[in-house]
């Protein structure tokens, strides 16, 4: 079975502190493990500071698999979290492929899930 990590991202608004990008990383990656391997990104810590690594605001990788079922969990996923959250846009970043979302119609919903399957294909060694 072909499994390639994506790393997601999505974008602050002008109200969020970190606690509320905290809350909502957290959401993504809650929302992911229900369909298979979600974690925060780690960022490291500022040069010369004491310390682990903190958790990136706004990130989550998956390992995400090729299978037609998974995609579409997957699309389906991101999707719910963009409609929870109205005015954010969600980044994906699959090996070098990148691909931004926001409020796609039920067309470009198939075009997207199509390319994130074809994504996954080409990043897979």
């Amino acid at each position: 079975m072909s499994r390639v990590r994506i790393q997601i991202a999505f974008t602050p608004i002008a109200d969020d502190d970190e606690f509320v990008l905290g809350e909502l990383t957290d959401e993504l990656a809650d929302d992911l493990r229900e369909i298979g391997d979600a974690q925060r990104v780690e960022r490291a810590a500022v040069p010369g500071a004491k310390g682990v690594a903190e958790l990136a605001l706004g990130v989550v990788t998956v390992l995400a698999g090729t299978e037609p079922g998974y995609v579409q969990a997957f699309v389906d996923v991101v999707l719910a979290f963009l409609q929870r959250h109205t005015g954010r846009r969600v980044q994906l970043r699959v090996g070098d492929i990148e691909l931004i979302i926001d409020q796609p119609t039920h067309q470009q919903t198939d075009e997207l899930i199509s390319t994130v399957r074809a994504a996954i294909e080409r990043a897979h060694p």
